[in-house]
């Protein structure tokens, strides 16, 4: 049936365009014919009517000149006669009608009309009686004698044409059934292979390879049909081929699957699939068991449902796809912590074409373990810091001490010694100095370590306010002046103009200048230091470029990892102790930036990093004020001299300060720990308490609230010394740091038990001249006082200030105090709220 109705239809769609194509020939070959036809007899009647008209004029003219009218009568009727003439009709010269064969009387249209033509004259008429015409006019001696009027019928001429139209219209249409069963013969000879073809093809689809047609044509049709069983042995070919390596790939990715799932249940991190909606497509027993959701059915569920705003968040920031990795850390219920990381899902059509994003997946880890050993980890760094600047303080006092002694009490009774003795001299006083030296550079060594441990457990202090990058570049390049300079290095900076103002702690982001200065100067030995500074929408971009030895691709994956350097620190000498640039990567993770390098081996290197371009926020609290005073000259051992209680549970630091201010002229008492200072306070009653913090039984600042809620003992000053940078907030009068200078500890003593003894070195208040912090300082630097405005105070001490500065409480929250107070030769008194 299927077969017929494509026959069917395709003979019809054929007859169709043969009745077209028959019925253009039959229509323009019956208008080209007719046309012709009309033509061809117009002519024949035009000229018939013509030999009419002529004979009749030759014949007429005697009969007219003789006025017989019957005998024109007569002749003219016989012309009547004639196949196609209409009429004719005679007139004198005077257009009078003499003789005609109208029947009864002479149409209106004739009897009007009178013409003269010269010569022979055709024209058509429309006569009511008798139709279209063509009147033909002859003249009989040039019109002189009269006109013979000859009309031939059109009519006839029309009638003719339409018959013959009609003969060839049937003739045309024998013609067109003819060709049509000749048409439909040829069809049904074509149709036929191309049926057996078409039920070919349809086996074939079925997959029945194994028929066969029965075509042996030598045509097109017999080449399609041989080529359609080739392909069919070659298809039975390929698709055995093909079913056996699908069966072989699906039982390999069964395996994979299965692989691949048992992997996943396994794994000990929880995994989370999510899609670009939001959806959760895949997850682990792993995940069920972080999240308390066990036995519960995840898939399909919206992520915001189920997890908590740190999982959103983080999904969010990777599912725009930009081939960034990000993680965080998440605080479970149950005191877990467990840190995600999310990654973008893609998938690129082509190589040239862009990427689809298909959602993110999130692996979820229980850190809970490492972040203990990491809490342990500080704390032990902290504590064991600590205790190294404790008898620190000790060997650097005691160096001092001896070699205060030797050079004041020992070298000089050496009157005139030899040579020998002279180099023992001089080797004892370089040994010293070196003990000195290194016992500082330990010092910094023991700080960098607190400062990356305090930075990692976010206990450090951050002193957020308008900062100044230009200033910030300016003072780090003098600063480390002495480094570079002696190098013959030259140094470039570079600060685009209408750089903006950041906020963030100022100290701290110079103090990373400093540190990639200071790096520079020392893998350069020569060229050119260059610092630019550059800013965008949100955020700046600072610079610090070398032209030294340069840095290889491997070490510089690992330079911003504590304790690791460039080089082989086991084969070379290290330069420095590797926290430099960690404690920078810190610095600048707090601001909101990133810092990375940019270097090739033996060409230098450029360091680079970001910083947020903040809004003002919380500049910090306000410390105690940490005070360092003048020293002064005092006889020691005199009954009236103050007496000072040393708070401190380490018998060698206590004997440490005990020498120094003994030898100051001060009486000295030791206690070993909080509560027996506030006990011996009550009774002895010092003029002045040195409070450590950390001691056992009481802690030192719970001594020092003890001493403040006592009225018997609250007017007693205190000086807290302390390993920690925030002894300023135990709440006393003043804090030094250890290792303690024994110069700056005599000089805070004196300024606050308010001796009569003026300064001997140059004084500089941070503030204006109108406006002094107090007014003692006019006894203490009577004349030597200058003033200095807090912005400018790095670039006066990076100049060459040595003196004591003045630092009010409100301004020291600003500042490194830390960094301020390891500057030689500068004495730091930060005076108390009135």
């Amino acid at each position: 049936m299927t077969i017929k109705m494509r026959m069917s239809k395709i003979f019809q769609k054929t007859m169709l365009l043969n009745f077209i194509l028959f019925g253009v020939i039959s229509c323009s070959l019956s208008f080209m014919s007719a046309l012709t036809l009309h033509n061809h007899m117009v002519d024949e009647y035009i000229s018939k009517g013509k030999a009419i008209a002529g004979s009749i004029a030759s014949l007429s003219v005697e009969i007219l000149l003789n006025r017989d009218s019957s005998t024109i009568q007569s002749m003219i009727d016989q012309f009547r006669a004639s196949d196609g003439a209409a009429y004719v009709y005679v007139q004198d010269a005077n257009g009078d009608i003499i003789s005609h064969t109208f029947v009864p009387c002479v149409p209106a249209v004739l009897a009007s009309s009178n013409i003269h033509p010269e010569s022979m004259s055709i024209r058509e008429l429309d006569i009511p009686e008798f139709g279209d015409v063509i009147d033909i006019t002859k003249p009989i001696l040039a019109g002189m004698a009269g006109y013979v009027h000859v009309g031939m019928d059109k009519g006839i001429i029309n009638k003719y044409v339409w018959i013959a139209i009609a003969k060839l219209q049937v003739v045309m249409f024998f013609i067109f059934w003819g060709s049509v069963f000749i048409l439909y013969i040829m069809v049904k000879k074509i149709l036929e292979p191309l049926n057996q073809l078409t039920e070919y093809a349809k086996k074939l689809s079925d997959h029945d390879f194994t028929a066969d047609i029965k075509i042996t044509s030598n045509d097109e049709i017999g080449l399609l049909a041989r080529t359609m069983k080739n392909m069919a042995g070659e298809l039975t070919t390929l698709i055995s081929g093909l079913e056996r390596a699908v069966g072989n790939a699906t039982s390999e990715l069964q395996d994979t699957l299965t692989y691949m799932e048992v992997i996943m249940d396994n794994l000990a991190d929880g995994l989370l699939v999510v899609d670009v909606k939001g959806r959760i497509t895949l997850t682990n027993p792993a995940l069920g068991e972080l999240f308390g959701m066990n036995g519960r059915e995840l898939k399909g569920k919206d992520i915001k449902e189920l997890f908590s705003n740190e999982m959103t968040d983080l999904y969010h920031l990777v599912r725009g796809c930009e081939h960034e990795v990000y993680s965080t850390e998440i605080t479970l219920p149950d005191r877990r912590t467990v840190k995600a990381v999310a990654t973008p899902i893609h998938k690129w059509e082509s190589e040239d074409s862009y990427n689809i994003c298909l959602g993110a997946v999130i692996l979820v880890r229980d850190i809970t373990y490492e972040k203990e050993v990491d809490n342990l980890k500080t704390d032990f760094i902290s504590t064991v810091s600590h205790e190294l600047r404790t008898p620190m303080t000790s060997i650097l006092g005691f160096a001092k001490i001896i070699k205060k002694k030797l050079e004041k009490s020992v070298f000089p009774l050496c009157e005139a010694p030899d040579k020998k003795t002279q180099r023992s001299i001089s080797q004892v006083q370089d040994n010293i100095g070196i003990i000195v030296s290194e016992g500082q550079r330990l010092t910094d060594l023991i700080n960098d370590v607190l400062d990356i441990a305090k930075m990692e457990s976010g206990k450090i202090d951050w002193k957020k306010g308008p900062v100044e990058i230009g200033e910030v570049i300016n003072t780090s390049v003098q600063t480390t002046m002495p480094l570079w300079q002696p190098k013959g290095l030259r140094m470039v900076v570079d600060i685009e103009d209408g750089f903006p103002v950041i906020y963030g702690d100022r100290d701290r982001v110079l103090q990373v200048m400093v540190n990639l200065v200071s790096n520079a100067v020392k893998f350069t030995d020569s060229g050119v230091i260059t610092c630019t500074a550059r800013y965008h929408a949100d955020e700046i971009m600072v610079s610090v470029s070398d032209t030294g030895s340069g840095i290889s691709p491997e070490d510089q994956k690992i330079i911003f990892e504590r304790f690791k350097q460039a080089g082989d620190t086991l084969t070379g000498k290290p330069k420095g102790t590797g926290l430099g640039l960690p404690i920078c990567k810190q610095i600048v993770d707090h601001h909101k930036g990133r810092i990375w390098v940019d270097s090739k081996r033996g060409e230098g290197s450029s360091f680079h990093f970001t910083l947020a371009i903040d809004s003002p926020g919380e500049t910090g609290q306000v410390h105690a004020p940490v005070v360092r005073s003048c020293r002064g000259e005092m006889r020691p051992g005199s009954p009236d001299s103050p007496l000072i209680m040393v708070a401190d549970d380490d018998p060698a630091l206590n004997e440490f300060l005990s020498q120094v201010l003994e030898e100051e002229g001060y009486r000295v008492i030791t206690v070993s720990n909080g509560q027996e200072a506030v006990e011996t306070a009550k009774i002895r009653m010092p003029q002045l308490i040195t409070m450590d913090l950390k001691m056992p039984v009481m802690n030192g600042d719970q001594a020092i609230r003890a001493l403040r809620m006592d009225p018997s003992t609250r007017h007693i000053p205190v000086i807290v010394i302390s390993a920690l940078a925030e002894g300023q907030k135990a709440g006393g009068d003043a804090a030094l740091i250890k290792p303690i200078d024994e110069k700056r500890l005599v000089e805070t003593i004196h300024g606050l038990l308010q001796e009569d003894l003026m300064m001997t070195d140059p004084c500089m208040v941070l503030g204006q001249e109108q406006n002094p912090p107090v007014e003692s300082l006019l006894v203490m630097c009577p004349g030597k006082i200058n003033y200095c405005p807090p912005t400018d105070l790095w670039n006066r001490v990076t100049s060459g200030f040595k003196g004591t500065i003045f630092i009010t409480a409100e301004l020291s929250a600003s500042l490194d105090l830390n960094r301020l107070s390891q500057i030689p030769d500068v004495q730091i008194v930060i005076l108390p709220e009135n």
